[in-house]
């Protein structure tokens, strides 16, 4: 570890990309921690009640949404218009499915549409969280149409700046930006759950005997934790290698080989269909909400909630349907086969024992498909804990189990995606220096 940390610091412009990368971070946070000055400080210390798609805003965002701070939003309204752009552009607007063969041209052009999108959906969002909590909460010190329209810009602002300090830790640090910033505001929320459950578990306890069992639960709990990053790493790194050949000569006569592979990850979609999953089911829970205590609303209530499953079990399975549906859908569209076998076709290439055209194509689906099946049990699996910890260890509160889920799948993929692009740097570094020599 301290090996490879003096390596990063030894190569001057790696070390300034690492520096500028954690000074943005730092920015973040910063802004993160500080509230909007029109919110009563006072109603959101007794702890504003985040459920569904607003506990996973709240969760990537290390618990800016419930601070109500200037980057309350977050990057979310960027990934949800870069999610509609991506979604739009398999041949749904042919527009946009023409940007999307223009190469770099054609990126450039999404880019500028999916900014646009965002603006528009930061001020719905901004708009329909700070109804929704002054009327819950009274958040607002005046609830006057100035003081909305105040807090409204100040919020869109915050994530339209959070987006430009993605793309600069992109351009000018190391890794992906916004995936980093969503990883800062999930760790941001660890020492927090690890000091409530230990509070919980050992703290509150009297007496030597169940001093000494609190301690075990929570060395469980920590033991327990760790299990799971271990299972979430391996599964994240796993892959099945399709294998490629392209001939290297035109003449049939000596006409040679050369091999390699595609790689399809078992895990294609990644925590998108966990997402999908709790926003169809939170959208008719917030609106049973504003229609009141009636039968049509404690119907919804019984079908769309998810995370009490002792209390609600048709919620939760219908939880669990809709993440594999939504694996095999996504898993789908990231990967196109039909596109795949073109440019196989194109550029020479094959799968052994697979005919070109028509065959290709109905193999990687095939091989898709039944990827997908063991990346959706694996989704399941990540999903359900967090949900099922708190019915069977009554004793830790479901707050505290927050990074179980979905937030570990997203910190360890951007940790090791973060962490292969400063090796491959490294080795570019050391490679030119030998050719130099």
């Amino acid at each position: 570890m301290f090996t490879f940390l003096k390596k990063i610091f030894q190569k001057g412009e790696l070390r300034h990309k690492v520096i500028f990368t954690l000074g943005m971070l730092f920015v973040f946070r910063i802004g993160s921690a500080v509230t909007i000055p029109a919110i009563n400080s006072a109603k959101l210390s007794s702890g504003l009640e985040t459920t569904g798609i607003l506990a996973i805003m709240n969760m990537l965002g290390g618990g800016s949404l419930e601070r109500f701070s200037l980057f309350s939003l977050g990057v979310s309204p960027y990934i949800t218009a870069s999610i509609i752009i991506e979604l739009l552009s398999m041949d749904v607007i042919p527009t946009l499915t023409q940007w999307r063969e223009e190469g770099e041209t054609g990126r450039k052009k999404k880019d500028r549409v999916t900014r646009y999108v965002t603006v528009i959906l930061a001020a719905v969002q901004a708009f329909s969280l700070t109804y929704a909590f002054d009327k819950s909460y009274g958040i607002l010190r005046e609830s006057t149409p100035l003081s909305y329209a105040y807090v409204v810009i100040i919020m869109v602002a915050g994530a339209m700046f959070a987006m430009w300090m993605g793309d600069q830790i992109t351009n000018k640090g190391i890794g992906n930006g916004v995936s980093l910033l969503i990883f800062t505001g999930i760790v941001s929320n660890l020492p927090t759950s690890f000091i409530t459950v230990f509070n919980t578990l050992v703290v509150t306890n009297q007496g030597t005997q169940k001093l000494v069992m609190g301690a075990l639960n929570y060395g469980l709990f920590v033991l327990l934790y760790l299990l799971i990053v271990v299972f979430v790493v391996y599964n994240e790194g796993a892959n099945r290698k399709i294998p490629i050949v392209y001939a290297t000569n035109s003449n049939p006569m000596m006409r040679t080989k050369d091999g390699t592979h595609m790689p399809i990850k078992i895990n294609t979609s990644g925590v998108i269909p966990v997402i999908f999953a709790s926003s169809v089911l939170a959208t008719p829970l917030t609106v049973s909400q504003l229609i009141g205590n009636t039968s049509v609303s404690n119907v919804i209530q019984k079908i769309c909630t998810y995370n009490q499953p002792v209390q609600y079990p048709i919620g939760f399975v219908l939880y669990l349907v809709l993440i594999v549906a939504f694996s095999f859908f996504y898993a789908n569209l990231q990967i196109d086969a039909e596109k795949i076998s073109g440019d196989l076709r194109k550029n020479g290439g094959s799968i052994p024992g697979v005919r070109s055209g028509i065959e290709t194509q109905n193999y990687i689906k095939k091989v898709l498909n039944r990827v997908t099946v063991v990346g959706s049990i694996f989704l399941l699996i990540v999903a359900v804990i967090p949900i099922m910890i708190p019915v069977i260890w009554k004793t830790v509160a479901n707050s505290a189990v927050t990074l179980y889920g979905t937030g570990l799948i997203i910190v360890t993929g951007v940790a090791l995606e973060t962490v292969n692009q400063i090796k491959t740097h490294l080795t570019r570094k050391e490679y030119r220096g030998y050719i130099r020599r």
